[in-house]
């Protein structure tokens, strides 16, 4: 997991802990999906993060990191532990572009719009538990 998740799952966590306690049990279901991008490559996206907020709770988060082939697994920071998959509910969703290699950020800034780096701009949605396999599209326009 990258330190990146960590850091934009610090208070996610801590809003979750306070919410639900510490001794109760945190249901997540898992979430594997693909980021496509229809009229392009997918390869400068390898590296960085899809993060969601849950719409009811938007301090509520779930993130995971986009492969090379543009598939990621959801994992929710929750008490200081890494759960598998993520809350129920409905989530929006931004990529959040690594801070680690400026070159790599580089590219990914000139593969996809800004509008992808913003929850409410993105367009970019799910519901978890997901009924169909999730698939996020990254239009160029």
């Amino acid at each position: 997991m990258s330190l990146n998740f960590r850091s934009l799952s610090l208070v996610a966590a801590f809003t979750l802990s306070l919410l639900v306690g510490c001794g109760s049990g945190v249901k997540t279901h898992p979430v594997a999906g693909k980021i496509e991008i229809p009229s392009g490559e997918i390869q400068p996206l390898a590296g960085h993060t899809i993060e969601l907020a849950l719409d009811s709770d938007p301090n509520i988060r779930a993130a995971g990191q986009i492969q090379p082939d543009g598939t990621f697994e959801l994992e929710t920071l929750h008490g200081g532990t890494v759960l598998k998959g993520a809350l129920p509910g409905t989530y929006k969703a931004r990529l959040v572009l690594a801070d680690d290699d400026i070159k790599q950020k580089a590219l990914a800034t000139k593969a996809i719009p800004q509008r992808y780096l913003q929850f409410e701009k993105s367009g970019l949605a799910l519901q978890v538990p997901a009924t169909d396999a999730v698939s996020l599209k990254i239009l160029r326009r």
